[in-house]
C-alpha cells in the first residue's frame, strides 16, 4: 500500500502550529525563532518530509512567466588597494564581474562594486554601510595576494567566494576546475607533439588556485619517461634572471605560463615562438588569438555565482556554513598561434 506523502498540515499538527509557520521554517525564514524553526524542521525530518515535486515545478513555471521584479542589492567585496586595479589588470576578474553582474540582473538583483579602501572606511563601518543599503548578499571578490583575511563581521550575511585566495576558506566557494583546467593544458600539448613541457609560475599565483597548477603538473612529470622531465620553475616574483637560466639549463620545447612576461622573456633569447618553442597560457583570454591555452570560462564562473549566491538569499542562509561547498567550473582548450603542431 503506497504510503501517504507529508503534507506542511501534518508537520504543524505535530508541532502545534500554523500550516504557514511550517511553510517559513522550511525556507529558512529569519522571521520565527531559530528553537522554534529548528524543532520544526526536525519533525519534518521525523515524519519523512520531502516538497511536493509536482507543486515545486508549478511554482517555478508560474515565476518564469512573470517578469523579473528587483530584489535586492548585492555587494561585490573589493579588496584591492586601488578600487579598479582587479578587473583593470587581470581581464578575468574583470570577466567573473560581468558574468556575475548579468546574471544578478537577469535574477532581478543588482551588483555593486563595495571597495574596502574607501578613505576613512572601517571594518565596523563597512558593515554599518551594508546594513544600511540593505545589502544582505555578498561576492568576495578575488584577493590581491593568497591567504589574505578579512576583519569583517558577516554573520548575518549570505556570503560566497570567488576563488581560494580568502582565508580561512569558512564560505562557499566558486572557482576554476584548475586541477582540471591543468590536466587539459598538458594533455593537448602533448597530443601536438611536444614532450619537453615546463611550467614558469609565480609562488603566489599558484596558492590562489590552492596549488592545483603545481599539484598536477608534478603529477604529469611523474608520468612522464625521466629524460622527458622538465622541473617546474617557480619563483616568488617575476624573475627574468631565474627564467634565463632554468630555460638555458633544461631547454623545454614547450612553456607553459600565466604570465605574459614569458613571451618577451623567451623572444629576448632569440628564439621564435611556435618554431622554436611554444607557449601556452593556463587562462588563456578567448578574445586573444595569438595565446593558446585553456579558457577558464571566467564569464561563467561570475554567473554561476550570482546563481549560488541568489539561492541562498531565498533561502535565507547566512553567515558561515557549516559545510561548505565549492562549485568549479571547467575548461577548455583554446587553440592559438603560440603552439604547433611538432614533426
Amino acid at each position: 500500500m503506497t504510503r501517504a506523502r507529508v503534507t506542511t498540515r501534518d508537520i504543524a499538527a505535530r508541532v502545534g502550529v500554523h500550516y504557514s509557520t511550517v511553510s517559513l521554517a522550511l525556507r529558512n525564514s529569519p522571521r520565527l525563532r531559530p528553537e522554534l524553526a529548528a524543532r520544526i524542521r526536525a519533525v519534518a525530518e521525523e515524519l519523512g518530509y520531502s516538497p511536493d515535486p509536482v507543486l515545486s515545478a508549478l511554482n517555478v513555471y508560474r515565476k518564469g512567466r512573470q517578469s523579473t521584479r528587483y530584489q535586492s542589492t548585492i555587494a561585490w567585496i573589493n579588496n584591492w588597494p586601488v578600487r579598479d586595479e582587479m578587473r583593470r589588470t587581470v581581464s578575468a576578474f574583470d570577466r567573473y564581474f560581468l558574468g556575475a553582474s548579468e546574471r544578478a540582473r537577469q535574477l532581478g538583483y543588482q551588483l555593486d562594486d563595495f571597495w574596502l579602501h574607501e578613505p576613512g572606511m572601517t571594518p565596523a563601518s563597512a558593515r554599518s554601510i551594508l546594513r544600511a543599503r540593505g545589502v544582505t548578499g555578498l561576492v568576495i571578490a578575488p584577493q590581491p595576494h593568497a591567504r589574505t583575511t578579512l576583519d569583517l563581521d558577516l554573520s548575518d550575511f549570505s556570503v560566497l567566494a570567488l576563488g581560494y585566495s580568502l582565508q580561512p576558506a569558512r564560505f562557499h566557494v566558486v572557482t576554476n576546475h584548475q586541477y582540471q583546467a591543468t590536466q587539459l593544458l598538458v594533455s593537448e600539448l602533448q597530443a601536438l607533439g611536444y614532450r619537453r613541457i615546463g611550467l614558469c609560475l609565480k609562488e603566489d599565483w599558484d596558492e590562489k588556485v590552492n596549488n592545483n597548477f603545481l599539484s598536477v603538473f608534478l603529477l604529469a612529470l611523474h608520468r612522464m619517461p625521466a629524460r622527458q622531465r622538465v622541473p617546474p620553475l617557480i619563483t616568488r616574483e617575476s624573475d627574468h634572471g631565474e627564467f634565463v637560466r632554468w630555460f638555458g639549463k633544461h631547454r623545454p620545447d614547450a612553456v607553459i605560463a600565466i604570465d605574459r612576461l614569458v613571451k618577451k622573456w623567451i623572444l629576448g633569447l632569440g628564439l621564435r615562438i611556435p618554431e622554436d618553442v611554444g607557449l601556452a597560457n593556463l587562462n588563456a583570454d578567448p578574445a586573444d588569438p595569438w595565446w593558446a591555452g585553456v579558457h577558464q570560462n571566467d564569464w561563467l564562473i561570475g554567473a554561476t555565482a550570482a546563481d549560488f549566491l541568489a539561492g541562498m538569499l531565498q533561502r535565507n542562509e547566512r553567515g558561515i556554513p557549516p559545510v561548505p561547498i565549492r562549485t568549479l567550473v571547467e575548461s577548455v582548450w583554446h587553440p592559438g598561434e603560440s603552439v604547433r603542431q611538432q614533426a
